[in-house]
């Protein structure tokens, strides 16, 4: 059976140390020992959300909290090369909750919500509040070492002002595919995914003129939450964090 996976705060532990002995949050703690039933001397893998992941046992529990004897670490930060962040319009209902878990199960490193001009329903402080537990969650799921950030965007035009990396644009009437447009090598690669109605023209000749360049997934129409999963794992894919 694989390890379960855990998250420690990285205010507390800035680097994992062979040989270091971490406690787990209160909810994690109940996690492992309540609804895992993890026994001391079972495995567990422990990271810091900044590039450490640690390996170890369960040592056992103190004042409700789970104890990790840490064996051996390592720094896997280098490894994600390119980051990769996905700017999407917020589909309606449980769709952003699934987006934003296949996403950060995938390794995407942010995901930014954007009020497109197209979209239909933007959500609260209670909403992107859960967003992060559900990214939370999903890395522990899929063993990330870090977690995906969740950021927000107020329109197209803050998304892009300038900053460093390529600018991908998903967009169904473009002419070149994905895998086509992406550049052989880049710091950080920004994918935008629109609402249910698309992009409107306005939003296109912005994004052309800030040096985006679109691309088409085929010629399938797929639901937001769907292009964005499946823009993010071509472009992991592209340069190697996946597949």
């Amino acid at each position: 059976m694989t390890a379960p996976h855990f998250f420690v705060d990285p205010s507390d532990v800035g680097a994992i140390a062979a040989g270091d002995r971490l406690a787990l949050s209160e909810s994690d703690s109940h996690h492992a020992l309540r609804s895992l039933r993890l026994r001391p001397g079972e495995e567990v893998t422990v990271a810091n959300d900044l590039g450490w992941v640690g390996r170890g046992t369960l040592a056992g529990e103190r004042e409700g909290r789970a104890v990790i004897d840490i064996r051996e670490a390592v720094d896997v930060g280098i490894v994600r090369h390119p980051t990769v962040v996905v700017t999407l319009a917020p589909p309606k209902g449980d769709r952003l909750g699934w987006a934003v878990q296949k996403l950060a199960e995938l390794g995407v490193d942010e995901i930014d919500l954007l009020e497109s001009e197209r979209t239909v329903r933007y959500p609260g402080p209670k909403v992107v509040a859960r967003l992060k537990t559900v990214a939370r969650e999903a890395a522990m799921q899929s063993r990330q070492p870090r977690i995906a950030r969740i950021g927000a965007w107020d329109g197209l035009h803050e998304a892009l002002v300038p900053r460093d990396g390529f600018v991908l644009m998903l967009h169904g009437e473009a002419s070149r595919r994905v895998a086509d447009a992406l550049p052989p090598d880049v710091a950080r690669v920004h994918v935008l995914v629109g609402p249910e109605g698309g992009w409107s023209t306005e939003e296109i000749r912005l994004a052309e003129d800030a040096g985006a360049v679109a691309a088409s997934l085929g010629p399938a129409i797929l639901r937001t939450e769907t292009a964005a999963v499946v823009g993010a794992a071509l472009v992991l894919a592209r340069y190697g964090r996946l597949g």
